[in-house]
């Protein structure tokens, strides 16, 4: 049953940011997502073996002009703690609005040894995500962190998020 939420979970973000991509936009509306600072949900935890999966998150994005890459950091809420994924992404646009990337970083718990949506250890992170401008404005982003060895004992901690940003 827990897998069936997880699966469901992710099934849903995938869908919504599908139909969002489909979406017509007008010329001046629609952009390449730039930076922005946005808030939402996630869902981590998903190898621990506590109950509290669900928690929030903030993120963040700096966008490099001139090259495809962008410094990203989330700070994930919940499961007991905190934890913060500083990453460095390569970014590739599809079409007029849409963005996907791959990050590379780490995924820091500020109290090693308490539980995160991350794991409980600091940890090597990846970051693959999907962002999708709505208008000049607001976007909607989602990810994953991936931790290598977040957890003490050695297995990979990994979390979901989604949210909306506002652009600048």
């Amino acid at each position: 049953m827990k897998n069936l939420a997880k699966y469901g979970l992710t099934s849903a973000f995938v869908l919504t940011i599908a139909a969002l991509v489909s979406l017509p936009a007008k010329a001046d509306e629609a952009r390449i997502p730039s930076s922005y600072l946005g808030a939402g949900v996630s869902l981590g935890g998903i190898n621990s073996d506590t109950s509290s999966r669900l928690g929030g998150n903030i993120t963040g994005r700096y966008k490099f002009e001139e090259v495809p890459v962008s410094f990203r950091t989330s700070v994930l809420l919940g499961n007991g703690g905190t934890s913060i994924v500083p990453t460095f992404s390569y970014d590739v646009p599809l079409g007029n609005r849409t963005n996907v990337y791959l990050g590379a970083g780490a995924s820091v718990v500020p109290s090693n040894n308490s539980n995160s949506l991350t794991g409980d250890r600091n940890a090597f992170a990846l970051q693959p995500g999907i962002e999708v401008s709505l208008n000049k404005n607001v976007l909607l982003y989602s990810n994953a962190v991936v931790a290598i060895n977040g957890y003490n004992d050695g297995r990979t901690a990994t979390s979901v998020q989604g949210g909306v940003g506002f652009q600048f």
